[in-house]
């Protein structure tokens, strides 16, 4: 992966699980304690360092909590943080980001630097308002030692994704709940729609599941929909060991691509390793002069298709973290 890949990579997956860590606290800013709770969640390097410190997502959270208790009372307010508990950052429109904030993650992918989720947390433990600091505090350590971790762990590779199929890329993510709770979710057509965004419901109808598309966003507005799409056959085949794979077809468009999704869980310290394979299985294409130009079209579009796909195969792994935390 080139340092520009990476930079994308993992400054998507770390602002993301920073917004949604700041909706659950009724906030409207990301700031650098959201940041340290994403870096909890890393399914990489940084993310183990942290864990395998004892510092868990609920501790973390609760630490944040506390401290920002604690300024308000040092200003005189008694008040409760005004979030219920639940990633709501659809609902609330997006979340803005404070300026350290910013500062912080182009600091980590400056000159000389990796951009990656290493290089963020070395950032937030030596960021110098002391707002980190006091946070690892009530979990009872320092930013000093966790870099001396970060140190001993930085000349380990970050493992990479197994190879995706032709037409999909793989993702994987860390989740803090145990295989049993991630295997019920993934595992269970009726729950499909809590990680797959794809869809708004799943029913079962003469021995078959079947999914109603998405049709409108989160604030109401339509969303366009390919004529035949609105149904999607579901066709669990196979779950073992864990590792469970979804076919998902279009009754009423024959011709258009089926899509795979294959989802394997692995046992990790404070929760699971969560590997989703998604692809598009070519259905039987367009006909008469577009198929004889089929074959240019798709090199033409494979740039594009490559981050299609990468975008639909990161929205379903944050989709199950989602889910899970």
């Amino acid at each position: 992966m080139s340092k520009l890949t990476q930079i994308l990579a993992t400054t998507y997956s770390v602002t993301i699980n920073a917004s949604e860590e700041a909706s659950r606290f009724g906030v409207h800013a990301a700031d650098i304690d959201h940041i340290f709770l994403a870096l909890v969640i890393d399914e990489g390097t940084a993310g183990q360092v942290l864990r395998r410190a004892g510092i868990t997502l609920d501790a973390a959270r609760g630490a944040v909590a506390a401290q920002h208790r604690e300024h308000l009372e040092s200003l005189g307010v008694q008040a409760e943080l005004p979030g219920d508990g639940k990633i709501r950052l659809l609902e609330q429109g997006g979340i803005e980001w404070t300026e350290r904030a910013t500062a912080l993650i182009s600091r980590a992918s400056g000159k000389g630097k990796a951009g990656d989720a290493m290089a963020i947390l070395r950032e937030v433990l030596t960021e110098p308002s002391g707002t980190i600091e006091d946070v690892l505090a009530r979990l009872g350590t320092a930013p000093d030692d966790l870099l001396r971790l970060l140190d001993d762990a930085s000349g380990i590779r970050e493992r990479d994704a197994d190879p995706a199929r032709r037409l999909g890329r793989t993702h994987r993510v860390f989740v803090p709940a145990t295989p049993a709770d991630a295997w019920a979710l993934v595992s269970d057509a009726a729950r499909l729609p809590e990680w797959d965004a794809t869809l708004v419901s799943v029913t079962e109808e003469e021995g078959s599941w079947v999914g109603t598309s998405i049709s409108t966003r989160a604030d109401g507005k339509p969303l366009k929909v390919r004529p035949g799409t609105e149904r999607q056959l579901i066709e669990r085949v196979s779950a073992v060991d864990h590792r469970v794979e979804w076919l998902f077809t279009y009754p009423d468009a024959p011709t258009a691509n089926q899509r795979s999704i294959i989802v394997a869980l692995e046992e990790a310290a404070g929760g699971t390793q969560v590997t989703v394979d998604a692809a598009w299985i070519r259905g039987s294409g367009p006909r008469g002069i577009r198929r004889a130009i089929a074959p240019v079209t798709r090199f033409v579009a494979r740039p594009l298709v490559r981050l299609a796909l990468w975008f639909q195969v990161t929205h379903l792994t944050g989709g199950i973290s989602r889910a899970l935390r």
